[in-house]
């Protein structure tokens, strides 16, 4: 059991993370996503896939073919018989694997950067969880609603920013990694 000034941190801390360090189906799902966000990549951006492999970009009608590949991939891996019991000891029940899955889309989704429309999709989402003024109509969500919104479109904000990190690491890492990325392009 816990003691009261325990207590009183786990609720901080569920509080202040939007329930992300509560939860431990969101925490696996968002170290599954980071492992799989780049399965299969072919290290050419989605507008030169879409150029050059016809059938798989045809078979996401264009829209962030990598991260959607990669998706399916690992999504299919994990539902294999193999995998049943790591999925029934994650997920007791079908609405919870469902969660899992939403999470997990959210997270790899949130890798396409270049995707005007989704990065204007993601702001529109951030700015309604975590505006000062409400501009929702009808009925106000709950609780619950606001906060699982916040985690949502904050998690997805720590996996895009994952990705892209070594744009953040000292100038030689920095350096090396995009150089390669030029002699690629």
């Amino acid at each position: 059991a816990l003691s009261g000034s325990q207590r009183k941190i786990a609720s901080l801390l569920h509080n202040k993370t939007y329930g992300i360090m509560s939860d431990p189906l969101t925490q696996f799902a968002c170290v599954f996503s980071a492992l799989i966000h780049d399965v299969d990549h072919s290290g050419v951006p989605n507008t030169q896939l879409v150029k050059e492999n016809l059938h798989l970009a045809g078979a996401y009608k264009d829209k962030s073919v990598s991260e959607q590949n990669s998706f399916d991939l690992a999504w299919n891996a994990f539902m294999d018989e193999r995998f049943t019991e790591l999925r029934s000891t994650l997920c007791a029940t079908e609405e919870e694997l469902g969660r899992f899955r939403q999470l997990v889309i959210n997270s790899v989704m949130a890798t396409d950067i270049m995707d005007k429309e989704l990065k204007t999709l993601r702001n529109a989402r951030w700015n309604k969880a975590f505006s000062e003024e409400s501009t929702i109509e009808g009925p106000r969500p709950s609780s619950e609603e606001e906060t699982n919104r916040k985690a949502t479109i904050v998690i997805e904000h720590l996996i895009q920013a994952s990705d892209v990190a070594h744009t953040m690491q000292h100038w030689h890492v920095y350096k090396k990694w995009n150089g390669q990325l030029f002699e690629e392009l």
